[in-house]
């Protein structure tokens, strides 16, 4: 098989990066014709099976970025690193709303609403999933963590295609230290921002308790610009007087937040730790950052100055508590987590051509009438998980747990219109209680010192229910529908991991994934949409091996795998803007993954990633279900690619660096507004690089970047507008990836004895 990385109009951004490259090789060569013997890749270790292991042993496809890397390369968002992962492919257009509509997509396993636990993809903040959508701060992380396949052995029922954990970073009783962060830039077609942060970790008594702190500020300025005034519809007109304007920067992303943490470790109870933690991020917008009609376009034109916003606050509170005794460990884990987010959409082209026209006796006259269309989230949740982990003497170790999960959301979507009484038009409001109660078990046996085989299981009951109001004149009058759903999984794993020998490791592993299903609930003058739909699940089966070659300088990390899909969920979007969820029969992925961590000189450290996936429908259902056999899931490109790349060198004022990162994402469908049989919608392949030179002078660390170098406007999705495409289906909006961004960033690091 024969990978093709770009098209060649694609090519200048990788041979620039190539040559970046080559010319530190050659540098380095010059300067030293010799290596360093000792200068070998440190050892990465991660929880991805819920124990400390080396990223080389554990026998699962799992990509681990260090806090120090994402320090390095200044991600600082999901966007930043994601781009990095093998078979990871995110966007929006899940759902409706900026805020609550991101997806994240492994190994082709996409679709679902997040909002009820429908999701394919788990998200973690250490131990506990939170909402997919949610984006928390890269801040003083210990790393980030991507497993891919089927998790839901050990981390539940919305992890078919995979989990990704955010792991923090423990407050250290033996150190007093500090770190400052700031950062100057400009953003193409926007202007000036900056990015604020710091974190302070303060001893408090020696060995036994630490407190952390982190915060942050940071603002990006708008990089679209809002015109109104101006009759976008045929046969209408704007209000008499109304005078025509614009407005620049719309779309700010401001931000602030948060993180305290403490540890203490008793001397009293040798082996028990505690660890409180509470985390808060507040993010809002002036307005949507969507592009109309294209990726390309950055005017949105209104009829009237009708303000769109954003607004998302979230909290996290932990307490974690592990004893360690000579057999194993025990953890306590209990969090819980708020969420308040609001999208404010101008509805005002829709909701007069369409619904003044067909709701109202007689019609409004074709004159626009401003009516702002909100959706709001209020969203709280509790999580409890007890484990143990065991550390025998012997052939046999085990993980056994239980989890619990309740959580409450109140989801509401407006349109106001304005007419004779002031009535509002319509409103959406929707309480719904979720439930979900697991217990699992996994067994490693070790007959033989290079052979170990594991087998795990979980049973999970989940449980909700929710009651749907509609109410408002386009409605007439007070509906409500009440649905519930129950429903018993159990989700096996089996893996046969060989060591070769201590540089060299080979497995195979079988796992199943499950996601609940539910029912539909829709208003009456949607027509068909309401009913039940089925849970659907995967079996997953993969074999992969990881070598550390050339004296420690070469780790790599290789895995291929097939995917058996069956009864999938997916996201359909009705003419009358609700979303409902269908079984679309059967599909299949499959695909392959590489990754190569390199030294091969002094001062050069390098990653390479490399995922190729196809994923498409195989079967369908009687009926006409949109879907057809052939089609390309939602939102999956075939090919992803990474390489990021550091060289540092010593000089007569301090260590010199350039760092470079270039990421590919190969063309995708979407169908999340245009369906199958239209041909949905192409998300071309797009490819972002990112430079960073600088110095590190003992405590102090300088650097200019620039950020996606080439101003690429990379097409995350189309989003689900809650109104603007019922007037005009042609008049898409798109989620981009942030334009060139130049900037100085200074750093200060200390540490105490």
């Amino acid at each position: 098989m024969r990978i093709r990385l770009a098209a060649p109009a694609k090519r200048k951004e990788l041979t620039f990066l190539a040559a970046a490259i080559c010319t530190a090789l050659r540098a380095s060569a010059a300067a030293d014709a010799t290596t360093d013997d000792n200068q070998a890749l440190e050892s990465i270790t991660v929880t991805a099976q819920r124990r400390s292991e080396s990223i080389q042993e554990v026998p699962l496809s799992v990509t681990a970025i260090s806090g120090e890397t994402l320090e390095k390369f200044d991600d600082l968002s999901f966007a930043d690193y994601a781009h990095t992962i093998p078979n990871l492919s995110f966007g929006t257009g899940s759902d409706f709303g900026v805020t609550n509509g991101r997806t994240i997509t492994i190994r082709g396993i996409t679709g679902g609403r997040f909002r009820y636990g429908l999701a394919t993809t788990s998200f973690y903040i250490d131990d506990t999933p939170v909402p997919l959508s949610l984006d928390p701060r890269v801040l003083d992380l210990q790393r980030i963590e991507v497993l891919r396949g089927p998790q839901g052995t050990l981390f539940g029922s919305s992890a078919m295609g995979g989990t990704v954990r955010v792991i923090t970073k423990p407050a250290d009783s033996n150190a007093l230290a500090a770190n400052f962060d700031a950062q100057a830039f400009d953003i193409n077609h926007g202007g000036a921002g900056y990015d604020l942060s710091g974190t302070v970790n303060l001893p408090l008594i020696p060995d036994q308790m630490a407190l952390k702190f982190s915060a942050y500020s940071s603002y990006k300025p708008g990089i679209y610009t809002r015109e109104w005034g101006v009759a976008t519809t045929p046969g209408y007109t704007v209000p008499a007087g109304t005078v025509a304007g614009s407005e620049s920067h719309i779309g700010t992303d401001q931000e602030y937040g948060g993180m305290l943490t403490l540890t203490y470790t008793p001397a009293a109870v040798p082996g028990l730790t505690v660890t409180p933690m509470a985390i808060y991020q507040s993010t809002r917008s002036n307005g949507l950052p969507l592009s109309d009609f294209s990726p390309d376009d950055l005017v949105q034109v209104r009829p009237l100055n009708v303000a769109e916003s954003t607004l998302d606050d979230w909290s996290f509170e932990g307490l974690t508590a592990k004893y360690k005794a000579d057999f194993g460990t025990f953890i306590s884990s209990s969090t819980g987590f708020h969420r308040k987010s609001l999208d404010n959409e101008d509805g005002t082209e829709a909701t007069v051509t369409i619904f003044g026209q067909n709701y109202l006796t007689p019609p409004l006259p074709p004159v626009y009438t401003a009516a702002p269309a909100p959706s709001f989230l209020d969203f709280t949740e509790f999580t409890q998980e007890i484990r143990f982990e065991s550390a025998f003497d012997g052939p046999v170790q085990t993980i056994v747990g239980g989890y619990y999960n309740t959580a409450t959301s109140q989801t509401g979507q407006d349109i106001t219109i304005p007419y004779e009484d002031g009535q509002p038009g319509y409103i959406q409001e929707v309480p719904h209680v979720s439930r979900e109660i697991a217990e699992f078990a996994d067994l490693t046996y070790t007959p033989i010192a290079p052979l170990e085989i594991s087998a795990g299981v979980r049973t999970t009951e989940v449980r909700f229910h929710q009651l749907d109001y509609w109410y408002g004149w386009i409605n007439e009058g007070l509906e409500d529908v009440f649905i519930s759903h129950s429903e018993h999984a159990v989700t096996p794993r089996y893996t046969i991991k060989y060591q070769i020998d201590p540089d060299a490791m080979v497995y195979t592993s079988a796992a199943k994934g499950f996601r609940n299903g539910g029912a539909n609930a829709v208003p009456a003058y949607c027509g068909a949409g309401a009913g039940q739909f089925k849970s659907d699940s995967i079996w997953s089966y993969e074999v992969g091996a990881k070598n550390t070659l050339f004296d420690g300088r070469v780790n790599t990390r290789a895995a291929a795998y097939r995917i058996y899909w069956s009864n999938i969920q997916q996201s359909i979007l009705l003419q009358c803007t609700y979303s409902v969820t269908e079984n679309a029969g059967a599909a299949t992925s499959t695909g392959v993954e590489l990754e190569a961590d390199l030294a091969p000189l002094r001062g050069l450290n390098m990653t390479l990633g490399v995922g190729y996936d196809n994923a498409h429908i195989t079967s369908v259902p009687a009926g006409d279900t949109g879907f057809v056999v052939g089609q390309e899931l939602n939102g999956v490109p075939k090919l992803t690619a990474s390489i990021l790349g550091e060289y540092a060198r010593p000089t007569s004022f301090g260590e010199a660096f350039v760092r470079g990162q270039y990421s590919f994402t190969g063309r995708s469908v979407s169908y999340s507004v245009v369906p199958v049989q239209d041909g949905g919608r192409v998300r071309e392949q797009y490819a972002l690089t990112d430079l960073h030179f600088g110095s590190l002078i003992g405590t102090w660390e300088t650097s200019l970047f620039v950020k996606n170098l080439f101003d690429v406007r990379g097409n995350l999705g189309d989003e689900q507008s809650e109104t603007s495409e019922l007037q005009n289906p042609l008049r898409p909006r798109y989620m981009i990836t942030q334009p060139r961004t130049i900037g100085l960033e200074v750093r200060w690091r200390f540490k105490g004895q």
